[in-house]
């Protein structure tokens, strides 16, 4: 089946533009402005300072709120362009998201790649027609299977999704928006924050 990208075609990344800010200018990402960009709209839009506690009970002194990333539809279409190169170089059969951010990301990849999509629920639904399957949309054992989360600290719950996925015998790869460092996962970018970064009002 061939895949189109209706917004962005692999390869039209500038990746000879100098750096800006803290990014190293000898780093691979240094060079590639749309990944600058998303750093700074992170640390601009989605970042807070705190005492949290994550999913898996991991304590942070900073939050990142994928929200007010994906609640902008300018935000949310760019993030999306940056899946597209991954999307052409695995060709997935079908997009998948995980409950709930990832289901955005998902809807979004597939309009713009004209891939169809799959959710993986984080527990059955309990009622309707399949209400003990975690898994919702048509596939057939066999197919390759991208599935997306948003923010990433363990893990656990894309793992165990990608788990239930491999269980239907999907072949499946996982990337994630933002890997903050614990988690054996590919992301579009790895961020840890410096412990005196400045504090931040939102």
């Amino acid at each position: 089946m061939e895949r189109k990208s209706m917004d962005l075609e692999p390869g039209r990344l500038d990746r000879h533009a100098s750096s800006s800010w803290e990014i190293p200018p000898n780093t691979a990402i240094a060079r590639i402005p749309e990944m600058k960009w998303l750093i700074n709209t992170i640390m601009e839009r989605a970042l807070t300072r705190g005492d949290y506690v994550l999913s898996g009970g991991i304590r942070s002194d900073y939050y990142i709120d994928k929200f007010r990333l994906f609640s902008d539809p300018l935000v949310l279409r760019r993030i999306t362009r940056l899946f597209t190169p991954i999307v052409s170089e695995l060709n997935p059969d079908l997009i998948a998201g995980t409950e709930l951010g990832g289901v955005i990301l998902a809807t979004s990849l597939s309009q713009m790649t004209n891939t169809p999509m799959i959710v993986v629920r984080k527990s059955p639904k309990g009622y309707g027609a399949f209400a003990d399957e975690y898994v919702e949309g048509g596939f057939s054992p066999g197919q390759r299977v991208l599935l997306l989360e948003d923010v990433v600290t363990s893990g656990g719950e894309v793992l165990a999704a990608k788990l239930r996925l491999e269980e239907l015998k999907l072949h499946v790869d996982v990337y994630a928006v933002i890997n903050r460092g614990l988690a054996p996962v590919k992301a579009l970018v790895q961020f840890a924050l410096p412990r005196d970064a400045a504090k931040t009002e939102n």
